[in-house]
Order: C-alpha cells, then sequence, then structure tokens
C-alpha cells in the first residue's frame, strides 16, 4: 500500500516538473505557438510569421499600462522591419464582457494586441503582473532576446541587440 502512495506522489512530482519545464522560455529555445485573434478580429499564427523578426510585448491588466515606452521605442527605432505584436493576457476578464473589452481595446490602439482570454499563450511568454515582458523571436521562430522589466535604458539595449542579430540572419 505504501508503494502504491509513493508512486503516486512520484508522478505528481513528474507531471508537475514537467509542466513547469513547459512554462520555461530562455534565449535559444523555439517561442511557444500561438494563434489568437487580435482586438481587430484578425488571427494571428506564429508558423506563419517564420521568416520575420517578430517582437512580442506580452502583458496583463496591471502590466500593461508600463507597455508604451517599449512599443513607442520599437516602433521608432524598427518601422516595418520587425513584425511588433502585443499579447493581452486578459484571462480574468469575465465572458459576459469580452466583447465591451475588445472594443475598448480597438478604441484605444491601432496597433496589434492578440487578446489571450484563456491566459495560456500569455502563461508560456511568461506574462507579469508587474511588468512587460518583451520576446524577440528570429526568422526561425527561435527566442533571441528576452527582458523582463520595465522599460529601461540597459534592457531596451538587450532588445536592440537581439533584434539587430536576428536582422542580419
Amino acid at each position: 500500500m505504501l508503494r502504491f502512495y509513493l508512486l503516486g506522489a512520484l508522478v505528481v512530482i513528474m507531471v508537475g516538473a514537467a509542466a513547469v519545464g513547459a512554462l520555461a522560455l530562455g534565449v535559444g529555445e523555439n517561442a511557444p505557438a500561438f494563434k489568437i485573434e487580435d482586438q481587430f478580429g484578425k488571427t494571428w499564427d506564429s508558423a506563419a510569421l517564420k521568416g520575420n523578426v517578430v517582437v512580442v510585448i506580452v502583458a496583463n491588466r496591471d502590466s500593461g499600462r508600463a507597455m508604451d515606452p517599449w512599443v513607442s521605442n520599437l516602433k521608432s527605432n524598427y518601422g516595418s522591419k520587425i513584425q511588433l505584436l502585443g499579447l493581452l493576457d486578459l484571462h480574468t476578464i469575465p465572458g459576459i464582457v469580452r466583447g465591451i473589452a475588445r472594443a475598448r481595446i480597438r478604441k484605444e490602439t491601432s496597433d496589434p494586441l492578440m487578446l489571450d482570454f484563456g491566459g495560456k499563450i500569455a502563461g508560456s511568454y511568461l506574462v507579469s503582473d508587474n511588468y512587460p515582458v518583451v520576446v524577440v523571436i528570429d526568422k526561425s521562430l527561435v527566442v533571441k532576446g528576452l527582458q523582463k522589466t520595465q522599460y529601461n535604458q540597459s534592457a531596451y539595449g538587450n532588445i536592440t541587440d537581439a533584434i539587430d542579430a536576428a536582422l542580419k540572419k
């Protein structure tokens, strides 16, 4: 009987470790796949972005207010050389008001913001309440840069270095 409980505990630990490993996102790893709509109803499929340098800025309702310096500086410096996408974790928004949230976001910005009402995709991109997460993905869909912090010159420099390297490939 004790062996049965120990085996069950081992299985739980292994499944938990696999789940944590699945959430790991790091430089040199394949970017988590996604297929998700933005506020305008356009579907973004990561597989279709292959061949482009993509920068994903991930936030939720709390950290989303700190996305602007990242977005404005990247747009100013790179324009159409990169595909800049926002990813918003909106899993806390009840289903009944999701249409209202989508409409409000549509009014606030013309930049594409992928709306993750389930939270799974944003979770795989390490969404945080405290700061936006910026992920640089190269043309082969491999993570080349990752910053988990508020905008600052040092973090921005790390992201631009990763973008520049990805554009050269």
